[in-house]
Order: structure tokens, then sequence, then C-alpha cells
């Protein structure tokens, strides 16, 4: 056998392929590498090995799914925020602008504050 024909050819089974619409549709779902096993008809190591590789094919056709999942839920969490659900809008606020529960400016945060008590009588004469 040549020299060169040997080192061209892989060792062991093929690379199984995959129908890559079904990767997506199992990202946007958010599927297990489990789920995903059962329904591309492989072992979970092999879909392991395929979202290892972040350049390849299947990852991104799994991401895209994923984020097109996302997309639609925050489209759906927007609408339910602007017809007056408050707990939505405020967590939405969290999220995307920046919104704190804190009320104080963050410069006002670390000045020290002096309380100073006095007893009742001695208040009451002071504001005669």
């Amino acid at each position: 056998m040549d020299k060169a024909k040997s080192k061209s050819k892989k060792l062991g089974r093929p690379e199984a392929e995959f129908d890559l619409s079904k990767v997506e549709v199992c990202g946007y779902f958010n599927a297990t590498q489990e789920t995903m096993a059962y329904i591309l008809g492989c072992k979970e190591n092999t879909i392991f090995r395929r979202m290892k590789d972040k350049d390849s094919e299947f990852y991104k056709a799994y991401k895209k799914g994923n984020c097109n999942m996302k997309l639609k839920l925050s489209e759906a969490q927007l609408k339910v925020a602007m017809k007056g659900n408050a707990s939505m809008l405020i967590w939405l606020g969290k999220q995307y602008l920046n919104q704190k529960d804190n009320p104080m400016p963050d410069e006002d945060v670390n000045k020290n504050y002096t309380v100073i008590l006095v007893p009742k009588k001695q208040a009451e004469s002071d504001n005669n």
C-alpha cells in the first residue's frame, strides 16, 4: 500500500452525519445531551464530542436553535410586561436596564451618617 494513501485514510468508524434541522430543534428546546442522543439515534458521548467543537456545524445549529428560543422567550416576557405585569417589568428592568432594588444613589451608599438621639423632653424644648 502506498504511504501517501494510508496517511489520508481515517481509522475507525466513519463520522456520523446528522440532520442539522433536528439539532437546531433540540437547541430550541434546550435539550439535554441524553435527549439529543435519543432523538438523533446515537450515543451521548457522540453528542458530547460534537458540542465540544465550537466551530462545528453541529454546535452552530444547536446554538442557533437555542438563540431563537431565547429571543422568543424575551418577546413573550415583554408582551406580558407591557400588559401591566409589574413583577415582569421590574425583572426586565433589572436584567436589561441595570436597575437595582437599592434606592440610594451609589455615591450615598458609602457615606457615613451620624444619628444623634436626644431625650424627648429635650427635643420638645429645643423645638420651642
